[in-house]
């Protein structure tokens, strides 16, 4: 998508982003050898084709990237207030990305994981959701690995059943899960971790990480549970993306070989770096300078 923030006064910055695509940028900064490709659908506008540029200079493989002749890129503008906290303005229902299923000619894809979002999937129509879910049971026969984060965005869903419905049914293809505390607040009224972990239970999700914001991350796997405290960040400029960048991070460290504890605390340091520039996608020179890659 494209994100407009406003930088001083009336004055817009453009850049490109979207929570899978920012986790997407992320992951492949802190572990460069990875090879990611990105699923999704784009227009053929001039701004499409300055994604897929950018994309290419985030080394991210656009092999999955489908074109759509009548649709053009979704955009969203952001505003700050003094603490850093964020409010979105969208303009996507018609968007190309809304079209990212039935613009894939087949369903013959491979890959070690698959990780997606609540909004990948409320983006969609009830027919494309139906056909994800087909490519992710497809995916799981192959031995590929499932990572889900709910990323609840009330406005991108027709109503609450139907959000609470396809969330719990991503839960249930899921072996990691990213549940934030402030989404399961909103859409199951999960007023603490053990409601989440309560609700989780039944679902055969390897390995839960849920993020509580200051309080910390907290972890479930084996039916052990742990939290894992969060460095304070005193000067938060801007918290978008800060949520997929935790996620990039706890995946690049757990896939290369960190425990699950570690892997918590460097996605947390991203996270923490993040947040303190403006933007979902900060300069990879100062990411580069704060987070060390993984190998």
């Amino acid at each position: 998508m494209v994100e407009l923030r406003t930088q001083h006064g009336d004055t817009m910055a453009k850049s490109f982003a979207g929570d899978t695509y920012n986790t997407a940028v992320y992951f492949k900064r802190c572990l460069p050898v990875s090879s990611i490709s990105y699923l999704t659908a784009i227009g053929a506008d001039f701004l499409s084709d300055e994604l897929i540029l950018t994309m290419g200079e985030h080394e991210i493989n656009t092999d999955l990237v489908f074109r759509s002749t009548e649709r053009n890129l979704g955009l969203y503008m952001i505003r700050n207030d003094n603490q850093g906290e964020r409010t979105f303005a969208y303009w996507r229902a018609q968007s190309a990305a809304t079209q990212t299923i039935n613009l894939m000619p087949d369903d013959n894809i491979s890959a070690d994981w698959f990780y997606f979002s609540g909004i990948s999937i409320a983006i969609l129509d009830n027919a494309q959701r139906e056909n994800l879910f087909s490519l992710i049971k497809k995916l799981k026969t192959q031995g590929c690995k499932i990572a889900f984060d709910p990323n609840y965005r009330p406005r991108l869903w027709e109503d609450e059943d139907i959000a609470q419905h396809w969330t719990t049914r991503a839960y249930q293809e899921s072996d990691l899960a990213f549940p934030g505390a402030d989404d399961h607040l909103m859409l199951f009224r999960h007023t603490c971790a053990d409601d989440i972990f309560a609700y989780l239970e039944d679902k055969n999700i390897t390995e839960v990480v849920m993020k509580n914001g200051a309080i910390g991350v907290h972890i479930l796997a084996q039916q052990e549970q742990c939290i894992v405290p969060v460095e304070h960040v005193s000067a938060v400029v801007d918290t978008t993306a800060a949520g997929d960048a935790f996620n990039a991070g706890f995946m690049a460290a757990r896939l290369s070989g960190k425990p699950a504890v570690e892997s918590a605390s460097f996605g947390a340091k991203v996270a923490a770096t993040v947040i303190t520039y403006p933007g979902a996608i900060i300069p990879s020179g100062i990411f580069s300078s704060h987070i060390p890659s993984l190998k």
